[in-house]
């Protein structure tokens, strides 16, 4: 068991970071702006998931453990230890997806500041 936990974490944890950050540049940046608009048109609920970074790294964990096939658990039944490391894996994606978020938040109030900052700062004609 410790064994498999030693050997399958990590490879969770770097899951966990790629899917938070594929699920944020998609849904959060301009680079994807056309393929969620596109999404969004097309189908409402595809269109939701192209929106949420929450829901998108879903799918990206999900397509990560298909790809990787960690197991932190060795209950003997494959399906529920498959189940059980991709919510784990999930969980560790959504608290980075917190701090990344918060981060774009910060950034975003940093340029809004400062494009404020200029249009003050310009001299009236």
């Amino acid at each position: 068991m410790v064994t498999a936990l030693a050997s399958a974490l990590p490879e969770c944890i770097l899951i966990a970071l790629a899917s938070s950050s594929i699920s944020m540049t998609i849904t959060q940046t301009e680079l994807f702006a056309p393929l969620r608009a596109w999404t969004a048109k097309k189908n409402a609920m595809l269109g939701h998931l192209f929106h949420c970074f929450y829901c998108m790294s879903h799918w990206v964990v999900f397509a990560g453990m298909l790809v990787y096939h960690p197991l932190l658990l060795q209950s003997g039944v494959v399906v529920i230890d498959w189940i059980m490391t991709a919510f784990v894996t999930l969980t560790l994606a959504t608290f980075i997806n917190g701090v990344m978020f918060k981060v774009f938040q910060a950034a975003i109030k940093t340029h809004v500041m400062k494009h404020d900052a200029q249009i003050h700062l310009q001299p009236h004609e």
